[in-house]
């Protein structure tokens, strides 16, 4: 609806603009005002554009109202308000038409884009021979959100997952792993149980420990990098190995957290590996590389540091060897060139911003973007805490691992479900908890403004009220009971929607605006806008059933209206449910 709005504005304000010498008012926005009694939208059009037209903003806020008031079909009336604010009430029969119209279409986000970007979402970035732990929770399932939200636009999206997969912690690995991997398969057994991904991180930890005491070790660690890098092909069959049961358990994760990430959007460092050298060539040809301390480096006039000195970007170290900026220079490059990215987003914790702002600065003055005008963005994000405001840890110290995590908040919601519904079946109590559980810590983190950190509490996650993934649960689950005990089918029944109480008018307006705040999440790159829009709608819809009778109600047409504003309710919670990536039970 407000896109229609806006359409209509513009026509109909042109003419006065145009007399006033303004040819463009495309910028011209409405928005909703917090109090409803100021009305349905607001216009401050007046204020923005009275000092271009050389008139009070008063005298041009009473030509646009006057204007505006002509359209009675939109409009129930239009009112002045300060010094130029211009306040709109629709009129109800305008809220019905294009609700009816909204609630017709397949989709109940209807997008209608005119130009789709090819956007890559580079998120999760997991390293291989690690568990994922707490610390993953977030770049996995905001990148995840993300890459759903701007494809369900009409985006041609490519997930791309980042491993840390190559250089030193693999040979690491390699050689702590070499003689276990060859036992297991001397003795037949399968090597996701000789050595599971729990073993491999045991293994990588005490790599890490004895080269820092022994010099042998890591001579010998850096013999087996030297021979990877090389392409020795006993240990490139070994770290293909590897890497395939370390992601086998991840995999499992992503499933249980219902991420949409498969093994073909695997494009960690090591698929880079061939592509650094000519990418170094390349930055060479424009003349901005600068040797210093024999390292190859950029220095770009805007890093600096404390001391006012050129901050360098360093490309390839002094050994020749490459480090972490060369390997994300290779990805941009290669995401331009050949994946035909228009739009590069990057999901990691805010202490990469810095290195990300030197990459982006980087990618556009070395000249290795195939397309110039790529949009680059960085989506940081800050830290789970635990109750005692710091990083959540265990008692030892270490950090949580994700899988014991979500164990845990899925046995919580089990015993929430057990006796909140004791009469569902046992099978269907566990599907139920599982829905639940999960959900509730992927909403308890996409609910936050990303940028902030956040304090870790399974019992204000799991809370049946409140901004949580168990309230719009229920929310969606109660629609479905409504259905349910009138022998309906919720996701065919159809009626003409018409306004009978405010309730319904409210609940109307408030499912009109999905669309926007779909837009805005991928405008913005932030999910708390979607949660945020969904908590309202399941509060609003709350409201309605309140006070808005629907199987009782006598009247036939306000009865079945009523039924098909609470089906449309029900199909946005789901739809925008699953654009977060959370389930939608038809029963709790």
């Amino acid at each position: 609806m407000k896109k229609q709005l806006i359409k209509l504005i513009h026509r109909r304000l042109a003419p006065i603009f145009s007399r006033y010498g303004i040819e463009d008012c495309s910028f011209i926005d409405v928005q909703v005002p917090p109090d409803k009694a100021n009305g349905d939208f607001s216009l401050n059009a007046a204020m923005k554009l009275s000092k271009a037209a050389k008139c009070p903003p008063r005298q041009l806020a009473e030509e646009i109202s006057t204007i505006l008031a002509e359209e009675k079909d939109w409009f129930s009336r239009v009112e002045i308000a300060g010094p130029g604010f211009i306040n709109m009430y629709v009129a109800d029969g305008m809220i019905e038409k294009c609700l009816n119209e909204h609630a017709s279409s397949t989709d109940v986000l209807a997008s209608d884009l005119q130009n789709p970007e090819k956007t890559v979402v580079d998120y999760s970035s997991v390293n291989i021979a690690k568990q994922m732990h707490v610390g993953h929770l977030r770049s996995t399932i905001i990148g995840d959100v993300l890459a759903r939200v701007i494809e369900a636009l009409g985006n041609p999206v490519v997930r791309q997952n980042h491993l840390g997969d190559w250089g030193l912690p693999m040979a690491m690995v390699i050689y702590k792993a070499e003689s276990e991997v060859a036992n297991a398969e001397r003795s037949g057994v399968p090597l996701e149980e000789a050595l599971p991904l729990a073993r491999l991180e045991e293994l990588y930890k005490a790599a890490t420990a004895e080269c820092k005491e022994n010099p042998a070790v890591a001579d010998a660690c850096h013999e087996y990098l030297v021979r990877l890098q090389q392409g020795d092909q006993g240990l490139i069959d070994l770290w293909h190995k590897i890497t395939r049961v370390s992601m086998a358990e991840v995999y499992r994760i992503y499933r249980q957290l219902d991420v949409k990430l498969t093994e073909e959007h695997e494009c960690g460092e090591s698929f880079y590996r061939d592509m650094l050298a000519e990418t170094v060539a390349e930055i060479r040809k424009t003349g901005s590389l600068v040797e210093s301390d024999g390292a190859q480096c950029l220095f770009l006039d805007e890093f600096k540091s404390k001391e006012g000195n050129p901050l360098p970007i360093i490309v390839q170290k002094s050994d020749g060897g490459y480090n972490y900026a060369t390997f994300d220079l290779a990805a941009v490059r290669y995401r331009t060139a050949k994946l035909g990215a228009e739009r590069i987003v990057y999901v990691t914790d805010a202490r990469q911003a810095l290195h990300f702002k030197q990459l982006f600065a980087a990618a556009r003055a070395s000249g290795i973007l195939a397309r110039p005008d790529v949009k680059l963005e960085h989506v940081p994000f800050g830290t789970i805490l635990g109750e005692d405001g710091k990083p959540l840890k265990t008692r030892s110290g270490e950090n949580v691992k994700l899988a014991e995590l979500l164990s845990e908040a899925v046995e919580k919601a089990y015993s929430v479900v057990n006796e909140k519904n004791p009469a569902l079946s046992e099978d269907r109590k566990r599907e139920v908890a599982q829905m639940i559980g999960v959900g509730a810590i992927k909403y308890a983190d996409l609910s936050q403004n990303r940028n902030n950190d956040y304090v870790f509490s399974f019992d204000r996650m799991l809370a049946l009220n409140g901004n949580t993934a168990p309230y719009l649960q229920y929310a969606h689950a109660r629609i479905c009971s409504i259905f349910r005990r009138a022998g309906i089918d919720a996701d065919t029944f159809q009626a003409p929607v018409c306004i009978s109480q405010v309730e319904e008018r409210d609940l109307m307006i408030r499912l009109m605006e999905f669309g926007q705040a779909v837009v805005a999440v991928a405008a913005d790159l932030r999910p708390h806008i979607l949660c945020n829009y969904l908590y309202e709608l399941a509060t609003c819809f709350s409201s309605f059933y309140d006070k808005c009778p629907v199987m009782s109600c006598e009247d036939e047409k306000i009865k079945a209206s009523r039924l098909a504003i609470a089906g449309f309710t029900r199909k946005t919670l789901a739809r925008g449910l699953d654009l977060l990536g959370i389930a939608a039970p038809r029963e709790m």
